[in-house]
């Protein structure tokens, strides 16, 4: 076939909305890279590349006319994403970087060949790395992740197999290519597991946070799916599951353990970081209030009390610097009489070899052996805002004030709950699921919580019983009854700050009209093409944008609406801002009894969306942490501007803004307090 100059190759990426086009990097006839004294011409490279990457793309067209490999599309597209973002995003100073890309290519080009004759190997392989794909919620893009299954997986159709989540660590050299390599499946295991593993990529060095901790969820379900369709879901044993990594991975750990205590048998971190002062370089000693606050969202060592839940088996270097992680913690554990199991391997610096993974494996095993309890006696659950709000059979559904000391403690006799809860004003109550027991066929439940007694009739809430309470002005529980103004409140899943709206299912949008202030209009833009920018380096997609004039009833309603312009050139902005937390026209921006020229200042802020009662509407900003931070170490990146800001422009070329205010809404997303 013929292959165009490089300097005009236009790549076609195949999506289900259609093709999508994109240019490739310009390069001339004597651009060339050397690595390690080796020259490479990457005109060359790039076109012989190029040449494998179109086949793959006309055997996959070939393959969609089949609608019943629909589900296996993803594990074949993704070696084209790999491709496509290698040049895109011009990461070619690596070692052997084109070795590995073409090798990739070739596995892709197989996968699809045998996709055609039926056959899907990477299926039903055992004892060797498995790549596999699937498309995010999030924007629609490809993620990859890999499996390892046992290699006697299956022959026992009555055994059930642990499941380990493993999180890499940091690696600035990873992408698509290189993880697709790294588990490419070309040598079995040295040593026998009798696990199965799944590998995250988790969209690159996020230390699982954001975007990135949804990766996470998004995998497992997709592996558990596909194991569903191939019918083996009943091999995976659900009370089994463990959370392992080690640096940026124990970071991960520590955060997916603690915030999530009920999901797991077992967390297994390996050094990382669970505090960002302390950690991150050059930080003042106290940051501003709304960033204060915001970090006790993925501060692991405020929710130390969670392991109650979940035990905890953490592995350093003695003379790993970041021992300190494990240490802040288990001083932390130990004061709420908790245990925590410490291995250091003597002499070692930021290192975690076989054999200590192998002592580690070891200490996890009675954990995993024991598996979680179904639904155990006592709970203790802390948390610090509703993003984090479930465990086991208690979920907090109201917050006196974010971002301050949540708890909750909870047991049940098998009759009867007691309950005790600070800074608490809504909660859930799941029943036992067997409904063999005598609790489910009384009328009423006996509780004492906060001390007070309690007759509750429990109700059936999304095929569960549950007992739904709330917390009256009085600080008097009762049943939960809807009133006037409940579903203004921050509840789970839509209590901000402005970053979490980047962690589910979102659309930018941009404006057709014309702008009530040109200034404003163009700080605006300038902010969506930095967070594109951002986007498809560190969150490894492209970012959902859409006009106003082109946005659907159906986006509307199932996804977060990101707005970008103003008023007048947004006609979605002029609809929102009628219900929007602060005061916004052609003339002035009004927080609370503060007012700014909008002519020379732009609001950013965040609320729920007046057009579906799940999402949010966000206006005039991306993530709030920035290109520096992303670069930087995984612990900055915290919320920078909580729900709101106020931006002033200054119109010298590059534009620049500087932040004027800052903050969080209350619990009812309004003002109650003056700005600082």
């Amino acid at each position: 076939m013929q292959v165009l100059s490089i300097a005009r190759l236009v790549f076609f990426i195949a999506l289900p909305t259609g093709i999508v086009l994109f240019p490739t990097p310009s390069f001339s006839q004597q651009d060339v890279a050397t690595k390690q004294g080796k020259e490479i011409n990457l005109k060359e490279e790039i076109s012989n590349l190029s040449t494998k990457r179109n086949l793959l793309t006309k055997e996959l067209e070939s393959i969609k006319k089949n609608k019943t490999y629909e589900n296996d599309l993803p594990d074949i597209e993704i070696y084209i994403k790999a491709i496509d973002w290698l040049i895109r995003t011009k990461d070619f100073d690596q070692k052997d970087t084109f070795k590995k890309a073409n090798f990739i290519a070739d596995q892709g080009i197989a996968r699809a060949l045998k996709l055609q004759n039926n056959q899907k190997p990477w299926l039903s392989t055992f004892n060797t790395p498995q790549t596999r794909a699937y498309r995010s919620a999030i924007d629609n893009s490809l993620q990859a992740y890999a499996i390892i299954y046992p290699k006697d997986f299956g022959s026992n159709k009555a055994m059930k197999y642990p499941l380990h989540l493993v999180l890499h660590g940091k690696n600035e050299k990873l992408n698509e290519v290189n993880f697709l390599y790294e588990n490419r499946g070309d040598k079995p295991l040295s040593v026998d597991q009798n696990f199965i593993q799944l590998s995250i990529y988790g969209r690159g060095n996020n230390a699982y946070r954001w975007a990135g901790e949804t990766d996470l969820n998004e995998a497992i379900q997709n592996f558990k799916e596909q194991e569903k369709r191939l019918g083996r879901d009943t091999l995976i044993d659900n009370a089994r599951f463990v959370v392992r990594g080690f640096s940026m991975g124990g970071a991960g750990t520590w955060h997916l353990g603690l915030h999530q205590p009920d999901r797991w048998c077992v967390m297994g971190p390996g050094a990382g970081f669970t505090t960002t002062h302390g950690y991150a370089p050059n930080l003042p000693a106290k940051l501003p209030d709304q960033q204060e606050a915001c970090l006790s969202i993925y501060d692991a060592y405020l929710y130390a009390e969670n392991a109650f839940n979940i035990p905890v088996v953490a592995y350093s270097g003695e003379l790993d610097k970041q021992k300190q992680a494990a240490d802040i913690m288990q001083k932390h554990i130990q004061s709420f009489g908790l245990p925590m199991e410490h291995l250091i391997a003597p002499g070692l610096e930021h290192k975690f070899p076989p054999e200590w993974q192998q002592k580690a494996y070891a200490a996890y095993a009675p954990h995993i052996a024991k598996g979680r309890v179904p639904y155990p006696e006592k709970i203790k659950f802390v948390t610090y805002t509703l993003k984090y709000a479930k465990c086991d059979w208690i979920e907090i559904l109201g917050l006196k004030k974010h971002y301050i000391r949540s708890r909750v403690e909870g047991s049940f006799n098998g009759q009867s709950y007691q309950l005790q809860s600070e800074n608490i004003t809504k909660i859930s109550i799941s029943l036992p699921a067997d409904k063999s027991r005598s609790i489910l066929s009384s009328k009423s439940i006996a509780m004492v919580f906060d001390g007070q007694k309690i007759s509750a009739t429990p109700i059936l809430v999304d095929g569960a019983m549950k007992i739904i309470l709330e917390k009256d002005e009085k600080n008097i529980w009762s049943m939960s009854a809807p009133k006037p103004g409940a579903n203004k409140a921050k509840v789970p899943g839509l209590q901000g700050p402005i970053d979490d709206a980047f962690t589910k299912g979102f659309l930018c949008v941009t404006g057709s009209g014309t702008p009530w202030n040109e200034l404003a209009h163009k700080a605006s833009l300038q902010e969506l093409e930095r967070f594109k920018k951002d986007w498809e380096l560190f969150f490894r997609a492209e970012l959902p944008v859409k006009k106003d004039s082109m946005v659907t009833t159906n986006d509307l309603e199932s996804k977060n609406i990101i707005l970008f312009g103003d008023g007048g050139s947004n006609s979605l902005i002029a609809k929102v801002l009628p219900l929007a937390p602060i005061q916004w026209n052609k003339s002035s921006i009004i927080l609370k009894n503060k007012t700014f020229n909008s002519a020379e200042h732009m609001p950013a802020l965040i609320f729920p969306s007046p057009f579906s009662s799940k999402n949010y509407v966000v206006i005039n900003s991306g993530h709030t942490f920035r290109t520096e931070d992303l670069k930087g170490t995984n612990a900055l990146l915290f919320p920078r501007w909580g729900d709101y800001a106020i931006l002033k422009i200054s119109p010298a070329m590059p534009m620049k803004t500087e932040l004027q205010e800052s903050g969080i809404f209350d619990e009812f997303w309004s003002l109650t307090e003056e700005p600082k």
